[in-house]
């Protein structure tokens, strides 16, 4: 793997709660750092909880370049890591952001061994065949982007979580705004299709086979009634990461820490207070 180096030197946009080893959040497409916000009070009150933006999403800058690859976007945390020199680091990452996280993990272990402690994935994007149809779409040529530009902003997010969710009334109002927000933003539609379209990194077969490399204590949660990326998936990441331990939780869909806070939490600080 080349050395991280962004192209576009951006500042995304954090939050940091609390002191103590370092427990860094990295949302799902198209949500922001607001789907990590019932692990503030619990998390931070035994560990530095640093919640994070990426480019394009929530407040981070949203610019009009073709910089939103998976690398891209993985090489501006991993600068943010080194530049806030962040050691004992545990990551946590949802969706998308599990993948940037297993992508992340393999770029520390060539380049900065040692920074990690541990590893939490949450219904994470892994591998290329269980990639949401939602997603593949924003991919294709012209199609893509005609649909996301003439679909409203609160519209797509009260879709996409009414998908995410297996338990549609737990939906607020409040959450489709704060979904909405970012994506009506000027260069929010931008930055969703530019990430969309090139969220499968090319070089994903050689990233998917070494997962079995990551000897990391590993946390993988999965919604049992997940219909955005198969629990299928999660059994198979539990069989390449040797070091994890796989967790279910029921009547959940894609984004256990927003449906079933009151479950995944305690998970978490196990796993936490485990290492």
């Amino acid at each position: 793997m080349s050395n991280p180096n962004p192209t576009t030197p951006i500042q995304l946009h954090y939050e940091i709660h609390g002191t103590g080893k370092p427990v860094l959040c990295i949302h799902g497409f198209g949500a922001s750092l607001f789907s990590w916000r019932n692990f503030v009070t619990p998390i931070s009150a035994g560990y530095q909880l640093i919640l994070i933006d990426l480019k394009g999403s929530g407040h981070s800058p949203k610019p009009p370049d073709s910089h939103y690859s998976s690398q891209d976007h993985a090489d501006l945390i991993y600068k943010f890591i080194v530049d806030h020199n962040l050691q004992d680091l545990t990551l946590v990452g949802n969706s998308f952001g599990g993948a940037l996280s297993l992508l992340l993990t393999l770029m520390l272990m060539d380049h900065e061994p040692g920074r990690l402690r541990g590893l939490v994935l949450i219904d994470p994007g892994a591998y290329k065949q269980f990639i949401p149809g939602y997603v593949k779409l924003i991919g294709v040529p012209v199609l893509g982007a005609l649909v996301v530009y003439l679909t409203p902003a609160r519209f797509m997010a009260g879709n996409i979580l009414k998908l995410a969710y297996y338990d549609k009334d737990k939906i607020t109002a409040e959450q489709i705004d704060a979904y909405a927000a970012p994506i009506a933003s000027p260069g929010g539609k931008h930055a969703l299709i530019e990430t969309g379209k090139q969220i499968i990194p090319p070089n994903i077969d050689q990233l998917t086979a070494r997962y079995k490399d990551i000897n990391l204590p590993t946390l993988i949660i999965w919604g049992k009634q997940d219909k955005i990326i198969s629990p299928q998936a999660g059994d198979l990441l539990a069989q390449a990461i040797g070091s994890s331990t796989l967790r279910s939780i029921d009547q959940c869909g894609h984004v256990p820490q927003e449906e079933r806070p009151e479950e995944t939490i305690p998970l978490v600080l196990n796993f936490l207070q485990s290492l």
